[in-house]
């Protein structure tokens, strides 16, 4: 049965709305009505099951791989402009959508354009950074002017500080501000400064990027984020500092992460790679920053159900956290500590669970999620909210419900106290790992408090 909608099907208030922000179970609706189909067939459209498209209707569900949304999309020719590609927060005012195309989530040269900013080949990149900052929100020009040591030493304590707000309260509230401050001093790049503070300024200017992206991406906003970690590669890609490689190598890394979250282990992977390859630099690369690169590389092989993979990426990020030593450790790496590998180790190992429902696995996860979170303090909390729901799934899957909903609930407490929208993605996946146990009123409670919060 061929789809065939009238025009203007989507240009209605309601529908327009629901696209709006990717809910398509009103659209799901509309479409059956329109065209007399039933959610099997619908589902048989779109590719999804029955149960699916049953839950996603009646708002139990959502959908937020951006892969899924535009299979959907193609499936019943709705407006990629209609659907919000590419939408971004950042500079409010600038919809980025309007053409699938600049959608650096969708675009399938990113991984390409990455590795030659990495590589020093930014010449053939054929890519137009000036156009990339022109996206930032606007900001008062600097001007000429010379900068000194106090201007750079304000733009370090400003990126501490957003990442202490990061780690104890979550992104949200101030992403905003930090996407700002780098409209506001990257003018200060070609400011009078003098030879032995300008790969300081370079340096300081190119983590803050790193850290605007990496909110961005906490928010979900990925398409701003990978705008921002671009940005940060062109400009460690022009320092000489010590530090430029490992800066490189770790805006790879947060890359990697945005990759497994978007469910793309094999771009994950080349991003991992091309991390690796700044090892052979002119300066060497921290423990901490190869550490985080295999062990993001150990969650996209668990991701692709490769056990071989994961326990042998695991192994290389343990020996490299190992020789972390904290006096040599960049800025960006102080929060990789015993802590932070449980934390990744356990990550790694509820991939590996969720793939292939592997009690095993779940139970090597369990061990690992609680050693982290016991020992994460305050100033850590978007930590916890990030562990608590990956370890509540954990229990799950190694058949311990009583502990699954002892946790979830904590889980949901945790993620509703700091502000992560990533943290609420924990949750949805929480939720549907939860289905497969049928253990009574105690499941049901949970599942049901997390599609309300989730929901909200």
């Amino acid at each position: 049965m061929r789809l065939v909608l009238p025009p203007g099907f989507y240009d209605t208030a309601p529908l327009s709305a629901a696209l709006a922000v990717s809910d398509v179970g009103p659209v799901f609706a509309a479409v059956r009505a329109e065209q007399d189909w039933t959610q099997r067939r619908l589902g048989e459209v779109v590719e999804l099951e029955e149960k699916a498209v049953s839950e996603i209707e009646r708002g139990r569900r959502f959908i937020y791989d951006v892969r899924v949304i535009s299979r959907i999309a193609n499936a019943l020719t709705i407006p990629a402009g209609k659907f919000g590609f590419g939408r971004t927060t950042v500079g409010q005012g600038v919809d980025t959508g309007r053409k699938k195309g600049v959608s650096w989530v969708d675009r399938r040269d990113f991984v390409d354009h990455a590795a030659k900013l990495t590589l020093g080949m930014a010449a053939t990149a054929g890519l137009d950074i000036g156009r990339l900052r022109a996206l930032l929100p606007g900001a008062a020009p600097v001007g000429s002017r010379r900068v000194g040591a106090a201007d750079v030493e304000f733009i370090e304590q400003l990126t501490a500080g957003f990442a202490r707000q990061d780690f104890a309260h979550g992104s949200g509230l101030i992403r905003d501000a930090a996407v700002a401050q780098v409209n506001t001093v990257l003018p200060l790049l070609d400011a009078q400064v003098s030879d032995e503070l300008r790969l300081r300024l370079q340096l300081a200017v190119g983590r803050l990027a790193m850290q605007a992206g990496w909110m961005s991406f906490e928010v979900l906003d990925h398409d701003a984020a990978r705008r921002l970690w671009l940005i940060g590669l062109d400009i460690a890609r022009h320092t000489d500092h010590p530090h430029a490689e490992d800066l490189s190598a770790y805006l790879l890394y947060d890359m990697a992460l945005q990759a497994v979250h978007l469910n793309r282990p094999q771009e994950a992977l080349h991003l991992v790679r091309i991390g690796e390859s700044t090892a052979t630099g002119r300066h060497p690369i921290s423990a901490s920053t190869i550490g985080c690169l295999a062990s993001i590389k150990a969650r996209a092989h668990a991701a692709q159900s490769d056990v071989d993979g994961c326990e042998h990426a695991l192994g290389q990020a343990a020996e490299h956290f190992t020789a972390i030593d904290p006096v040599t450790a960049p800025p960006w790496g102080g929060h990789v500590s015993e802590t932070g590998m449980s934390g990744f180790h356990g990550a790694a190992h509820y991939a590996l669970a969720l793939a292939d429902r592997d009690p095993r696995a779940a139970g090597h996860a369990v061990a690992l999620l609680r050693n982290g979170v016991d020992r994460l303090g305050p100033n850590y909390a978007r930590l916890g909210a990030l562990y608590l729901p990956d370890l509540a799934g954990s229990h799950a899957i190694a058949g311990d419900a009583d502990a699954a909903v002892t946790v979830g609930h904590q889980a949901v407490d945790a993620v509703t106290a700091v502000s992560s929208p990533r943290a609420y993605d924990k949750l949805r996946t929480l939720h549907t790992v939860l289905e497969y146990l049928h253990t009574g009123p105690g499941v049901a409670d949970l599942r049901h408090r997390l599609a309300n919060t989730t929901a909200a």
